[in-house]
């Protein structure tokens, strides 16, 4: 795929995405208010089955939908009923109802629905019976054009699901060179979670701040600010640290995003020689055009 049809993909994915890698707060129910949320990699490792699915019938009591690939675990039949009309009336206010348009597709997240009774004759009759994992969390919309972005995605963290920690760790760090959007912001997201980053990555994030996706930009400064922050950038790494810096300086000072400015000046804030970046943080505390940014500055400034 071209680089610009893999940008049409990311902003086509977006409000998924963002859906998905930021974490959508759901009730249950079956167990109530649930306060985790979940990034991409998260809910692949954590369903029991993952399914790319195109939707027979979504106006029946479970939606009917017609498997078309297994990418974790195996389908127990090619038709699939999935339980999801609780999740609308337990639904926060403002939140979107759950809908399956017929012929739709979609990748599901899913969970066994109904297993737990005890008569052997309820447990069969509900073996093609799932239920979207985390509720609207639990499903992504495969896009009509750039299809096979999200799930090459999803196949791939599948495979680093089943690797070892350690074996992960380093197949997420690999990911930050992978042309695919989808698991570029996932790798970014799950790093910074896992809060170890390593200052040998950052000839790596120095490259995702030219990113024409904002997310990316963000993320790779979040992960930057944890290195910055660490104490761990010995003499090996000193050279790649100062130009990272200076690119965060450069987003710091002339991204077009609002967003991304501020996430800059919160990664310059994190470097470890202060005197360094207190000259800078004053000049965009008085002169940038937006007042989140200014405030940050401020606030960094004000920080012993």
């Amino acid at each position: 795929m071209s680089r610009r049809g893999r940008r049409h993909c990311a902003l086509a994915l977006g409000g998924s995405l963002v859906a998905l890698l930021l974490g959508i707060r759901e009730g249950s129910p079956q167990f109530g208010p649930v306060p985790e949320t979940l990034n991409l990699f998260q809910l692949v490792a954590r369903s029991d089955l993952v399914v790319h699915v195109r939707v027979r019938s979504g106006s029946l009591k479970y939606a009917i939908v017609d498997v078309q690939e297994s990418l974790k675990g195996t389908s127990p039949f090619p038709v699939l009923r999935i339980a999801f009309r609780d999740f609308n009336f337990t639904r926060a206010a403002g939140t979107d109802a759950i809908v399956f348009p017929d012929r739709q597709e979609e990748i599901l997240f899913l969970s066994p629905y109904g297993r737990t009774s005890r008569k052997k004759k309820d447990r069969d009759k509900n073996k093609d019976l799932f239920t979207l994992f985390k509720g609207s969390q639990g499903r992504l919309t495969v896009p009509g054009e750039g299809r096979a972005v999200p799930l090459e995605a999803v196949r791939r963290l599948a495979e680093i699901g089943r690797l070892d920690p350690s074996s992960q760790t380093e197949a997420l760090e690999g990911l930050l060179e992978s042309p695919n959007p989808i698991l570029l912001e996932t790798a970014l997201t799950e790093i910074e979670r896992l809060r170890d980053p390593r200052a040998p990555l950052l000839s790596r994030l120095i490259g995702l701040l030219a990113s024409p996706s904002p997310p990316i930009r963000i993320g790779s400064l979040r992960v930057m600010a944890q290195i910055f922050a660490s104490g761990r950038i010995g003499d090996d790494s000193l050279d790649a640290a100062q130009t990272a810096l200076a690119g965060v300086l450069e987003r710091a000072r002339n991204d077009p995003d609002e967003e991304v400015r501020t996430q800059a000046v919160v990664s310059m804030a994190a470097w470890p020689n202060r005197r360094e970046v207190q000259g800078e943080l004053r000049a965009i505390a008085g002169t940038d055009k937006a007042q989140a940014v200014r405030y940050e500055a401020e606030r960094a400034l004000l920080r012993p």
